[in-house]
């Protein structure tokens, strides 16, 4: 396994669509791609990383949604690891869930957001097989805000024009960035 470098806005790749895993592509390469992407998101730490994120353009996505934590603070890893290919929201629930997110590819920023509750998801896993399964509430969140970057959008897209501006003037100056690694005191919950 291996920890993959985690692009960070304003890097293009994140603001392109990425491509269906093709069926010749299942297998044990993928698994193994996967798995480090897997190492990485709990490395960095957070709860869910997408391909884009890694520079890879394929439609995939790890995700740990354990809200439990350890006695030392950090969560168990791979309680309840996810690995999601070719996903597609197939349903929606109209009641919403407001959450403040943050992003590996965009550190030192978080937002509020609504998203539906509850999501209806079809998605194959490294070798091929088929799953239909309901994420509620946190899960939920999470696997939204993974599939938002298979479409090119970081949460930076939706915040205001001014507190998108304000953060990648930041950037620009170097400010803020992927060696800056800490994370904010006034957020207790992982990056997604």
């Amino acid at each position: 396994m291996a920890i993959l470098p985690i692009l960070t806005v304003p890097h293009p790749l994140l603001l392109q669509k990425a491509r269906p895993v093709r069926e010749d592509e299942f297998g044990e390469a993928l698994a193994k791609r996967l798995s480090d992407m897997a190492e990485t998101m709990y490395a960095a730490p957070g709860v869910g990383l997408a391909a884009p994120q890694v520079g890879d353009l394929r439609r995939m996505l790890v995700m740990d949604a354990t809200e439990e934590k350890e006695d030392d603070g950090r969560r168990e890893q791979a309680k309840h690891l996810q690995l999601v290919v070719n996903p597609e929201i197939v349903e929606r629930s109209r009641d919403k869930i407001r959450w403040e997110e943050g992003c590996l590819s965009v550190p030192e920023f978080w937002e509020f957001f609504e998203r539906p509750r509850r999501v209806r998801v079809k998605y194959r896993d490294a070798l091929g097989a088929h799953h239909d399964e309901w994420f509620e509430g946190f899960p939920a969140v999470v696997l939204q805000h993974e599939m938002d970057h298979l479409e090119g959008v970081v949460i930076i897209d939706k915040a205001s024009r001014l507190k998108r501006s304000r953060y990648l003037k930041k950037v620009k100056k170097g400010v803020i960035g992927a060696e800056s690694g800490a994370e904010d005191d006034e957020h207790e919950g992982a990056s997604l």
